[in-house]
C-alpha cells in the first residue's frame, strides 16, 4: 500500500510484447493507454486481452484508458524528405488538394475543411508544434493566403494549430465514436476525449457510453486555449481532466503552462474529479536511460500540484527505455510522497469557503481521525468509488483501501492517487456484517493483521449508491 501516485504508461511498438507488459506492470504501471491517433483496432484489442489476462495472473487492478484521437489538424502529403519554408516567404494553405511548388506561392494542403470559414485575418498558425509560424494575410476560393514567420522544413503530416480560435470542427470526430465503440465493446475502463473545447463535447461521448449501458468514465484532455475559458462546465461535466500541455503549449503562451497546470489541477482536486498530467515528462528518456534533472523536477511538481496519475507518451510507446522509463517515475514519486509530505491545507481552506456537503465533511474527519490516531488505513466501503475518491482528495498520510462488490468501479479507482481497490463479492444491508466480510478479504489478502486499528468509511444502508454518512473506528477482527 506504499504506492500513491499512479502511473500511466502509452503502450506501442516498443512495449507491447506480453513480457514487455509483464515487466512495465511489475515496475509500477497502474494504467496503460491505448492511443487511438496510432495503431490498429487489432493491435489494441491484442494488448486489452493482455492485460486482461495480467489482472487474473497477477491479482494487479490495472486500468485500460482508450485515448480518442479527436480533430487533430494536420498538413497534408508533401514531397518526400519535405519543404524548407523561409522568413518572409507567401505560402497558402489549401482546404483541398495536393501540393503544388509553382507557380508561386506554394500551395500546402491542410486536412481541414472548414479552414476559409474558421480562420480570421490576421490570425497567427502553427505548424511541426510550434516550430514553424505563418501570419494569415487573406483568403479566396483558392486558400489561405499566409506570411511565413518564423520558418524551417515542414514534413507531410505535421500538426497545424490556430491558437486561441474556436473551430467548427470539435471532437468527438465520427472516427472517434467508431473507436468509442470499439472500445465499449472490448471493456475499457477510461475514455479521454481529445481537443475539448466545451463541456457539450463531453455530454455526447457521455450519452453515446450511457445508451451502450457502459459505465466508462470520460476524461477530458485539455489542449486548447478554448478549454481554459470554459474550465468550470468541462470540470463539471467530465469524470477527469487530462492537463495534456503539447497541444496547450501551443494554443497558449508556453510561459503560462506551469500556472494554468497548477490552476487545473486544484480546480479539479477541488470538485473531486481525478487529475492526469502528460507530456514530456521524461522525454529524453526515449533516448536515454537516465532523465535531465529538470525532467525529474517536472514530476515531483505535478505530483505536488494535485495530479492524481502522471503519464508517460512516447517514452513507453515508441522509446528506447519503456521500462527503466516506469522505474524512473515510481522512484520520483516515492521519494516525493516518502519525503517531504503532501498536506495541502489549501484543500481544507477552500472547500470550507464554498461549503462543505455531507460526503466532503465525512471524508475531512476520517482524514483527521486516521492521523491522529495513527490508523493502520482508512478502509472506504463503496459501490461508486465516489468515498475513495473524496478521502484521497485531502491527500491523507494514512493508506486508502477501498472496498467494493464492483469491478468497474475496481478499474476506476486505479487512477486515483493513494487508492488500493479490493472486490468483495457484495454489500449487504447489514453494515456491519458487510464489515466483518471487508475484513476477511482483507486478511486473506495480507492487507490488514487482527487487531490493526482502521478507519472505516461507508453509507448506510451499504448496498445502496450515494450518500457517504458515517465513520467509524475499528479494530479488525472485531465483531461489534
Amino acid at each position: 500500500m506504499s504506492e500513491k501516485t499512479k502511473i500511466i504508461a502509452t503502450i506501442g511498438p516498443a512495449s507491447n510484447s506480453p513480457a514487455q507488459l509483464r515487466s512495465l506492470v511489475n515496475a509500477g504501471l497502474n494504467v496503460v493507454r491505448l492511443n487511438f491517433s496510432h495503431g490498429s483496432k487489432s493491435d489494441h484489442a491484442r494488448v486489452i486481452r493482455e492485460i486482461k489476462a495480467l489482472r487474473e495472473e497477477t491479482g494487479k487492478n490495472i486500468g485500460l484508458l482508450q485515448d480518442l484521437s479527436g480533430p487533430k489538424i494536420r498538413v497534408g502529403n508533401l514531397p518526400a524528405g519535405g519543404i524548407r519554408l523561409s522568413d518572409g516567404e507567401q505560402i497558402r494553405l489549401i482546404p483541398r488538394g495536393v501540393y503544388r511548388k509553382a507557380p508561386a506561392p506554394v500551395r500546402i494542403p491542410v486536412d481541414y475543411p472548414h479552414l476559409l470559414e474558421d480562420i480570421p485575418n490576421p490570425a497567427r498558425v502553427l505548424l511541426d508544434d510550434g516550430l514553424l509560424e505563418l501570419q494569415t494575410e487573406g483568403a479566396d476560393k483558392d486558400g489561405l493566403l499566409c506570411q511565413v514567420v518564423h520558418g524551417g522544413l515542414l514534413t507531410s503530416h505535421k500538426g497545424v494549430n490556430f491558437p486561441g480560435l474556436i473551430l467548427s470542427a470539435k471532437a468527438p470526430t465520427e472516427k472517434d465514436l467508431e473507436d468509442l465503440r470499439f472500445g465499449i465493446r472490448e471493456g475499457v475502463d477510461f475514455v479521454a476525449l481529445s481537443f475539448v473545447q466545451e463541456a457539450s463535447d463531453i455530454l455526447k461521448v457521455k450519452d453515446k457510453i450511457q445508451a451502450a449501458g457502459a459505465g466508462i468514465q470520460v476524461i477530458a484532455k485539455l489542449e486548447r486555449g478554448a478549454a481554459l475559458k470554459n474550465l468550470e462546465d468541462i470540470l463539471d461535466a467530465c469524470d477527469g481532466v487530462m492537463v495534456a500541455r503539447g497541444d496547450l503549449g501551443i494554443e497558449i503562451d508556453l510561459s503560462s503552462i506551469p500556472i494554468h497546470q497548477k490552476v487545473i489541477l486544484r480546480r479539479a482536486n477541488l470538485k473531486g474529479k481525478f487529475s492526469i498530467t502528460a507530456t514530456q515528462m521524461l522525454d529524453s528518456m526515449i533516448r536515454n536511460p537516465l532523465p535531465t534533472r529538470a525532467e525529474v523536477s517536472d514530476v515531483a511538481n505535478a505530483i505536488y500540484d494535485g495530479s492524481d496519475s502522471i503519464m508517460l507518451s512516447g517514452e513507453t510507446a515508441a522509446g528506447a527505455h519503456p521500462l527503466e522509463s516506469v522505474a524512473m517515475m515510481r522512484r520520483i514519486a516515492s521519494q516525493v510522497e516518502n519525503n517531504l509530505g503532501l498536506d495541502r491545507s489549501w484543500v481544507r481552506t477552500e472547500t470550507v469557503d464554498a461549503g462543505y456537503s455531507t460526503e466532503m465533511t465525512v471524508a475531512s474527519a476520517v482524514c483527521q481521525a486516521a492521523q491522529h490516531l495513527r490508523a493502520r488505513c482508512i478502509v472506504a466501503h463503496t459501490l461508486s468509488g465516489q468515498t475513495a475518491r473524496l478521502i484521497s482528495m485531502f491527500r491523507p498520510t494514512t493508506p486508502i483501501i477501498a472496498v467494493t462488490p464492483r469491478e468497474e468501479t475496481c478499474r476506476q479507482l486505479s487512477v486515483i492517487w493513494g487508492v488500493e481497490a479490493v472486490l468483495m463479492p457484495e454489500m449487504l444491508e447489514d453494515f456491519m456484517e458487510t464489515v466483518r466480510k471487508g475484513d476477511q478479504i482483507l486478511l486473506d489478502r495480507g492487507l490488514l493483521r487482527r487487531g490493526d486499528l482502521v478507519v472505516i468509511s461507508a453509507g448506510i444502508p451499504a448496498s445502496q449508491k450515494g450518500g457517504t454518512n458515517i465513520m467509524k473506528l475499528h479494530t479488525v477482527g472485531e465483531t461489534d
